[in-house]
């Protein structure tokens, strides 16, 4: 996938990263707060500067858990399946526009510094085969496409197993500094993709968590709340 090269020859003025921090930041948070209603989501994570030279660490694994009750149901959207091939030539083309599910952009460091960091990436979210396909391009262009990420779809709960691209200096990998993303609510004539849980606590939130897996081997965990309304359980 992309090289480093490549990040620089289409490199674009990039807005400034979140600083990091120490800290995991991470929000996941439902569109809809009623109970058993069709919805999609918001994600925000912030990446802390932990890692060698100030950098967040790679990310060898990311578990993002919605909360309990929540329902995916894959049936609901047709299914792209392109691959990574057929990304690389006709970019988000390769998938029709009805298994299109969202997307947004990310930050990353390369490790080349300024001006090429914070490098912006624009990505799409496309539903393939028990998958939520990401397809990276620079921000603002169609092509190339730099990154195709396939994020695994197990019951409510999605794993990021992210393909990270050679970094600088050599022997590093380019890493994510922020992740602003959202799952569009899609409804067809077979349902609903994503629906919120059929009941909501005592407390009148709903929790999201996140565990990540960095390729030293720690954990960060974080979680999120959304408030919500209905049938109380």
């Amino acid at each position: 996938m992309a090289a480093i090269g490549t990040i620089a020859l289409v490199c674009t003025s990039a807005p400034a990263a979140s600083a990091g921090g120490l800290e995991l930041r991470f929000q996941l948070t439902s569109h809809e707060p009623g109970t058993a209603t069709a919805t999609g989501a918001t994600l925000h994570v912030v990446y802390p500067d932990d890692g060698p030279g100030g950098k967040p660490k790679p990310v060898s694994r990311g578990v993002y858990e919605f909360p309990a009750g929540t329902s995916i149901d894959e049936s609901a959207v047709p299914v792209c399946s392109a691959s990574d091939a057929e990304f690389e030539l006709l970019g988000p083309r390769a998938c029709a526009s009805d298994t299109a599910l969202g997307g947004g952009g990310i930050t990353v460091d390369t490790g080349l510094g300024a001006p090429i960091d914070p490098f912006a990436l624009d990505d799409q979210y496309f539903h393939g085969p028990r998958q939520l396909i990401t397809v990276f391009t620079p921000r603002r262009f169609a092509a190339p496409v730099l990154q195709v990420n396939r994020l695994k779809i197990e019951g409510s709960t999605i794993i990021d197993l992210p393909s990270l691209p050679p970094g600088y200096p050599p022997g590093t990998k380019t890493v994510a500094k922020q992740v602003d993303q959202q799952i569009t609510r899609a409804v067809t004539s077979a349902g609903a993709f994503m629906t919120t849980p059929p009941t909501c606590p005592a407390s009148h939130t709903w929790i999201a968590r996140l565990t990540i897996t960095y390729d030293d081997g720690t954990i960060d965990n974080a979680t999120s709340a959304t408030p919500c309304h209905g049938k109380v359980r």
